[in-house]
């Protein structure tokens, strides 16, 4: 087999699998990439993604009455093919040309995560080389926009608060939905200051939990009537008032110290509408994304009641992202068992990750082995 890693152009058939479209590009790094694609493709072409890692492109608007004129420009000694994506007979032509003039053409195997190279009687299987593609680029690869919502990337201390509430939830798990409740109208009452004063009924109810998450604040002071604190941080109100973010933190923290991961982001709303984010547009919010591979993993967190409904929410944003290559996952941090959500989630291919994984902190681990 000739030198294919010193090919000049690298002749790509546009697929409809955005990711498809660069691997052999970022793999071999052509002097240009030429991309042939047909009419119904035209809305899937010019993304910015394929285009960092392609490197140079051109593209070629073409069908199966055009293509031998395409190819009867250019010179096969410098060719080689990315056999994959447009119509079957389109394919056919091309793989005619390819064998012969014995150009290489190339076949990447997304499941087994091989690449097969192919010339004349040659063949050649090696793993495909993975860029490692950020959240946000591969939901741009699939035509989303991303921006964060309202979030902190915490420093250690920060850390060890989300640490604290999720340990102390834990340990008062009937009682936090309804203490997190009472903050919120706490939260409302002091919209302005991070020094709340609060009941002693209110203390006394909630004593546990309060002892428990000292890390929270920076003067905690108790009186006859009433107790006094300040947050070491405003960005801690959120994690008291709000009963599901301190496990999306837990969650997300689980997956970073695994170090398995291309890259995490969390808390991301996706916009399908261009990115401007105008009101009602069509858009996601999902707690935790990984990457791997070119994968993108969506992680609905729930750390309250049973809610089925959550599976068919990540189900349908997994769907956006490469169907079957995409990786839907609900974690459940309510310590109760139900057996309809474990049927519903593998009737619609979601990983379900529940409590008891969850608390032995095993999320990577489960999200490895599925994949």
């Amino acid at each position: 087999m000739k030198q294919v890693t010193a090919m000049k152009t690298l002749v790509e058939i546009y697929d409809s699998q955005q990711i498809l479209n660069l691997l052999t590009g970022y793999a071999e790094r052509p002097e240009k990439t030429i991309f042939l694609y047909e009419e119904r493709q035209e809305h899937l072409i010019h993304n910015p993604i394929v285009e960092k890692y392609a490197g140079e492109v051109q593209y070629i608007s073409t069908d199966i009455y055009g293509i031998e004129e395409i190819l009867d420009m250019l010179d096969p000694e410098d060719l080689a093919f990315d056999i994959e994506g447009g119509s079957e007979l389109l394919l056919a032509m091309i793989i005619r040309y390819a064998d012969t003039y014995d150009c290489p053409m190339y076949f990447s195997d997304l499941i087994d995560g091989k690449v097969l190279i192919l010339q004349g009687e040659d063949k050649i299987t090696r793993e495909i080389r993975w860029p490692h593609l950020t959240v946000k680029e591969l939901i741009r690869l699939y035509g989303g926009e991303v921006r964060n919502l309202p979030e902190a990337v915490f420093d250690e201390a920060g850390r060890k608060a989300v640490e604290d509430i999720i340990r102390v939830k834990r340990e008062n798990n009937r009682k936090w939905s309804n203490f997190c409740k009472t903050m919120g109208s706490y939260n409302r009452k002091y919209p302005d200051t991070d020094t709340w004063t609060v009941d002693m009924p209110v203390f006394n109810e909630y004593r546990s939990i309060f002892t428990g998450i000292q890390s929270v604040f920076s003067e905690f002071l108790k009186f006859d009537k009433y107790i006094t604190f300040t947050f070491a941080s405003p960005d801690y109100r959120i994690l008291l008032t709000d009963g599901g973010v301190a496990f999306e933190y837990d969650t997300y923290y689980q997956l970073l110290d695994s170090g398995m991961f291309d890259d995490l982001d969390l808390r991301v709303n996706i916009d399908w509408n261009g990115g401007s984010f105008e009101r009602n547009d069509p858009n996601s919010e999902l707690d935790v994304l990984a990457t791997k591979n070119g994968r993108l993993i969506s992680i609905s967190c729930k750390a309250g009641k049973y809610d089925q409904q959550a599976i068919y929410e990540v189900k349908a944003n997994a769907v956006r992202f490469g169907g079957d290559r995409a990786l839907p996952v609900l974690c459940n941090d309510n310590d109760a068992d139900h057996d309809e959500l474990v049927r519903k989630a593998e009737e619609l291919g979601v990983l379900l990750i529940q409590h008891r994984d969850m608390w032995e902190r095993k999320a990577a681990e489960r999200i490895a082995a599925w994949l």
